[in-house]
Order: C-alpha cells, then structure tokens, then sequence
C-alpha cells in the first residue's frame, strides 16, 4: 500500500496534463493583451530612463521574482489558459555587451550553453539584427515533455552602454512519444507562447542583466487545479534561473 500510494498520485497529477487540451482564440487574444500591454510599459520605462526594473545584485548573485501585468489595475483574465510571468537579474563580471550578444547569437551552441531544457538548436536565418531559430525543448518532472519550437529574436542597441534583445515564439509543437509533432494548439497544453525580454547595462566593471519570460498554458479546471497549476508554475521559474546561469557560465567561458 505505502509503495501504491506515490504511483496513485503521480497518476492523479498527470491525468490533467496529459488529456488533451485546445487554444482557442479567446485564449489567445487574452495573451496577446497581456503583451501589448506589457511592452507599452517597458517603452514608458525607457522613455523615462528606467531601464533596469530590478535592483542591481552582485557578481555572486542571481535574483528572480514573479511579476504581473495589470490593465488599469485589474488582473487580465485569461479565459482556459494560465500566463506565467517571471523576471530575473544577475552581474557577469568582467563581460562586456559585446561578448554577451555574441554568446546570445551563437544558436548552435544554445544545447551547450542550456542543459538539460535544450537539447537542440540551430539559427534558420538572419538579416541584420533579426534571426530566426528553432530549439527543441525537454522537460520531465513527473511528465515528460519534449517541445519544437520556433522563435523570431530582435537586437537593438539602445546606446553605447545598453542593449535589448526580444525573442518571440512564433510555433510551438509538442511532440507525442518525442518523435511524431501533435496538432498546433491542440495538444497537453503545457507551453502555448514563449516570450523572451532581456535587457543588457555594462557598467562596474562587467554587465548587469535583467532577463523577463512571458508563457502561455492551459488552465488545469477541477478539484486538482491547486495541485496541478503549482507543477505547472515550477518550470517557467526553474527554466528562468537555468537561462541565467547559462547565459552567465557561457559568457565567462567564452
């Protein structure tokens, strides 16, 4: 009994996840909001000259928090799918914006660079400051998940001191049984949209760097959505610091 009872709720936590689930356009307006919305607020804060959200952390420290975006100070509901929103911020000592972007547009190593959640990467195209790159993502924590996924990435230097990168999902797929893709949309649910926000500042003798991750997942109704939606909620912060560190270890590396 004591060794049926883990297998129990391991199955009771996986059932929701692993029956289907369908983004519908509701849910998908309701995102689109949240980023509009987002990034009007992250222009006003350069326009005025709040470029960094967080507090400067020292060279051993990395700091990560969850952060919300409100429409006139009210939650924006997200109708059958949950937005998860997490910022972190981290000094890499010794570095310098230029080292950091050639770390960030080095595609092919993003396997090297962030284990175990990518486990593999290459860069599709690239005009000017644009790419487009494709990452297959795993995750396992009861549930295994393995994920294609296609993003559209934007560099822009705001002055010599200073520089934004924004990455945009623009095609998850999951994959069933890690080789055949499931429909768009209709699938586990467990990632809809990625966005991606980093903001770079040398100063102090290295680079101080803020990176925001924006996800979109089913909802889990039910008696076990309390349970469910705090496994669900894990990875987004867990895949955040791992970013980080990697970013951080690559550049210090490199």
């Amino acid at each position: 009994m004591r060794d049926f009872c883990p297998i129990l709720a391991a199955l009771l936590l996986t059932a929701p996840l692993a029956s289907a689930a369908h983004l519908t356009p509701q849910t998908s307006a309701a995102f689109d909001r949240y980023i509009e919305l987002t990034e009007a607020q992250r222009k006003a804060d350069l326009a005025a000259n709040r470029f960094l959200r967080l507090n400067q952390v020292g060279s051993g420290q990395l700091h990560v928090e969850s952060a919300a975006t409100l429409d006139q100070g009210k939650k924006i509901e997200v109708p059958d799918g949950m937005i998860q929103h997490w910022i972190g911020a981290m000094f890499i000592p010794g570095a310098t914006l230029q080292r950091v972007t050639d770390i960030l547009q080095d595609y092919p190593n993003y396997k090297n660079f962030y284990p175990p959640e990518v486990i593999e990467s290459k860069q599709i195209s690239h005009q000017g400051d644009e790419y487009d790159v494709f990452l297959r993502l795993y995750k396992k924590r009861i549930l295994t998940v393995v994920l294609n996924t296609n993003y559209h990435v934007r560099y822009a230097t705001v002055d010599p001191h200073r520089a934004t990168v924004i990455s945009r999902s623009t095609r998850i797929a999951e994959l069933k049984n890690g080789t055949d893709e499931l429909p768009v949309g209709d699938d586990t649910g467990f990632l809809w949209r990625l966005y991606t926000y980093w903001r770079f500042e040398q100063s102090g003798g290295g680079v101080h760097a803020e990176c925001e991750a924006i996800s979109l997942s089913r909802d889990v109704p039910g008696f076990l959505s309390w349970m469910i939606k705090g496994f669900l909620e894990k990875f987004p912060k867990e895949s955040m610091i791992n970013t980080l560190r990697g970013t951080k270890s690559a550049v210090l590396g490199r």
